[in-house]
């Protein structure tokens, strides 16, 4: 595009010429230039009256294909019940839109509603089988440095709870922060935090940490749950520190998502449907226990009788986390067919745990994370300052060589001079 067609965009873009703009230079520039307002009040007004190809013209196939799935929920809906409409959504593979983070006045992080999208199984299976082949390079290097942190930590020999609380303290420490992810690769979430440079939301770091934890010990069994997450409440994360990233591109293009789904609300209750966070389960066999783990928001929990206890939260007002099974067999299991992962979850749950709660508390609350916490960092100073008088020693020995050496090389100029004196005489 020249100069002049720019100048002639923007001064009609000034008088407020919208029509003209997408008359004379099309509708990639119209929809680039026209306010979200303007834009929303068209498409409401063609979508009442049935307009759905000039919706293809004016604004492009993928706003034509989120208008054909609202027609039709709005069919379903109509001529059923709202319950046979959200599934609808979700057999026909459609994806929502994703919004920002939320920031809670606690300090809590959650993924915020619908944020998950609303995947169907087949979709989620097809994108991972392509992205296995097309990010095959990045998987592989992610594996091997996974396979060495695992190896590391096990020669630790740290118990449960203090490799819990190690691996999510390494991941805050390794990644730039809490942010929307740059890649966001279905089937492979959790790349997004494989470099210093990486950064991630709920989804991304649930993922990660399940990844590591069951290359340190399988029998963890570490999986991912969709969970709601209440805004109200009290919650204490454990001495982790997090830091956040700021993307004022992303912020923008989030709020203007987060306006949209709001038009939606009476029509589609999506949040209290399928949840706005993600956490990491794993398994206690020797407490026969289901934990949870809030990588997000550094805590554990315990998955019992069907409800999640976060123990980092405030017993007469805390937050509460609200699983979501079927939606986590859609979205972490691969659909249906594998609900009965998810089933057999909820029914372990019910099991008596071989701890009465104020053990479980004892063993896994706030004061046992920072124990542990404490306890590793000590760990890793002393590792520290190991490594540093190893390093100490190699130079010393390295100068002692460089004497040495010296010394020897000294001695056989020496030797060579008076031989070579000697055969004169």
């Amino acid at each position: 595009m020249n100069k002049e067609t720019k100048e002639q965009i923007k001064k009609l873009k000034k008088e407020k010429k919208y029509g003209d703009i997408y008359l004379k230079y099309g509708s990639k520039e119209y929809v680039k230039n026209t306010p979200r307002k303007i834009k929303k009040h068209e498409i409401k007004k063609l979508f009442s009256e049935g307009k759905y190809i000039d919706i293809y013209n004016k604004y492009g196939e993928e706003q034509y294909n989120k208008i054909l799935v609202k027609a039709m929920y709005k069919e379903i809906k109509d001529n059923t019940n709202i319950l046979k409409a959200v599934l609808w959504r979700i057999k026909e593979n459609m994806i929502a839109g994703t919004k920002n983070a939320l920031v809670v006045a606690t300090g809590v992080l959650t993924l915020a509603p619908p944020s998950f999208a609303i995947m169907g199984a087949e979709y989620m299976k097809e994108e991972k089988e392509k992205n296995s082949i097309v990010y095959e390079k990045e998987i592989e290097k992610y594996n091997e440095k996974i396979s060495k942190y695992a190896e590391k930590v096990k020669s630790m020999n740290l118990n449960d709870v203090q490799t819990y609380m190690k691996v999510m303290d390494d991941m805050w420490g390794s990644i730039k922060g809490y942010g929307e992810p740059k890649k966001d690769i279905k089937g492979y979430l959790e790349l997004d935090l494989a470099t210093e440079d990486g950064y991630g939301v709920c989804r991304n770091m649930a993922n990660d940490i399940a990844k590591k934890l069951n290359a340190i010990n399988p029998e963890y069994n570490a999986r991912t749950m969709i969970v709601q997450m209440d805004e109200n409440g009290n919650y204490t994360i454990a001495d982790i520190k997090r830091n956040f990233v700021v993307n004022d591109e992303k912020k923008e293009e989030n709020r203007e998502n987060e306006e949209e789904q709001q038009d939606d609300e009476e029509e589609i209750p999506f949040e209290s449907v399928f949840g706005n966070h993600l956490v990491t389960l794993v398994d206690s066999p020797e407490d026969n226990l289901i934990l949870v783990l809030d990588p997000t928001n550094p805590g554990i929990g315990i998955y019992k009788d069907g409800k999640i206890t976060m123990l980092n939260s405030d017993k007469k007002n805390g937050i509460s986390l609200q699983p979501r099974r079927y939606v986590s067999s859609f979205m972490t299991k691969g659909g249906l067919e594998n609900i009965s992962d998810v089933v057999k979850d909820y029914v372990q749950s019910f099991e008596k745990s071989n701890l009465t709660f104020d053990q479980i508390e004892e063993k896994y609350g706030l004061e046992a994370q920072n124990k542990s916490l404490n306890y590793i960092r000590q760990a890793n100073e002393k590792d520290e300052f190991v490594n540093s008088l190893k390093v100490e020693n190699q130079q010393e020995n390295a100068e002692k060589n460089n004497i040495t050496n010296e010394y020897e090389n000294k001695n056989k100029e020496i030797s060579q001079e008076e031989n070579e004196r000697w055969n004169k005489q």
